[in-house]
């Protein structure tokens, strides 16, 4: 046993430096493959493909976007779970796939909480509360009173269980029990909010900031913990209404669990060195979100933990079950 003991520590040496080794020669077996839940010409996809030729130049191996969709982007998250942590596959994945998809699906085929490691948060955006522009209402506050006044005339639009969850949690902090309508297309929603059969309505930066620029629909309040760049005027919910917390969009790029630390952190650099290029800015901006604050793993980590947190509590307001 004494001779099992003073081995322990040069085993673990060996070990180190092994996984050292192996994180200096990386990149140079293959490309890397990194898994997407969704399709070729989504968001996601193509700020993914705006980063993967300039890391294909700054790590010296070719990059390769993998888009499987469907499946409430399970079918990507399990490949990433299941693969070699190698450092020749990542996968990036959004608050469906990291937390939501727990509240709402049975038997997930990964565990999001042990499968993966944080490698970088990419970017961020809010979600905007709408109105129709017919209503007298341009505040959370204003809102209140108008529909207490007006009881059963005011309608709230949503597709999907997030936000669903971040909807009802805003309702209940500013003190309203509206009728939820659920869609499937977004675009009808924004449609139908225009044209008044709702009469509010929560949707993400990416389709919902070209109706606040040109002033077609108003914007209540965006869902960010901070006022979000884009629209500096339109207030946060928590500045008037801070028990609401804050919940946001988001993409992130992990690893799979026992991906060497050198090899994330190397990654995890040269993807927060890509995200400040002024063509990465620009296509940024053109889809109506934010490059993250901190590149890092660790506030990745930390960042996913908040979040995870803040949906808990949202999916207990909204009584969301797996099905």
């Amino acid at each position: 046993m004494r001779i099992f003991a003073a081995m322990t520590p040069v085993l673990a040496m060996l070990v180190a430096g092994m996984t050292g080794a192996q994180a200096q020669d990386w990149p140079k077996r293959r490309n890397i493959e990194v898994i997407l839940p969704s399709a070729a010409g989504s968001g996601p996809d193509a700020v993914m493909r705006s980063y993967s030729d300039k890391l294909a130049q700054s790590l010296g191996q070719g990059v390769v976007i993998s888009n499987r969709a469907g499946g409430s982007g399970t079918i990507a998250a399990g490949a990433a779970a299941r693969a070699e942590p190698d450092g020749y596959t990542f996968v990036v994945l959004s608050p469906s796939q990291l937390i939501v998809n727990r509240y709402t699906i049975k038997s997930l085929n990964y565990d999001p909480d042990k499968d993966y490691k944080p490698v970088a948060l990419l970017n961020i955006a809010p979600y905007i509360i709408f109105a129709n522009p017919t209503m007298p209402f341009r505040t959370l506050n204003q809102l209140v009173d108008y529909a207490k006044a007006n009881p059963g005339k005011v309608f709230a639009a949503y597709e999907g269980a997030t936000a669903k969850a971040v909807t009802l949690s805003m309702l209940d902090a500013i003190g309203l029990n509206l009728t939820l309508v659920p869609y499937v297309n977004p675009n009808q929603a924004m449609q139908d909010l225009l044209a008044g059969n709702v009469q509010i309505h929560l949707q993400g930066t990416a389709l919902g900031l070209p109706f606040v620029k040109d002033g077609r629909l108003p914007a209540l309040a965006v869902t960010s913990a901070k006022r979000f760049p884009p629209i500096p005027d339109v207030p946060t919910v928590v500045e008037s209404h801070p028990a609401f917390g804050a919940f946001e969009t988001w993409v992130m790029m992990l690893a799979p669990a026992r991906t060497p630390d050198a090899i994330v952190e190397r990654m995890s650099s040269e993807m927060g060195k890509i995200a400040k290029l002024p063509e990465i800015q620009r296509l940024f901006a053109n889809l109506g979100i934010t490059a993250a604050e901190d590149y890092s793993p660790a506030y990745a980590a930390a960042f996913m933990r908040q979040q995870a947190e803040q949906f808990d509590k949202m999916a207990k307001i909204a009584e969301i079950k797996p099905e």
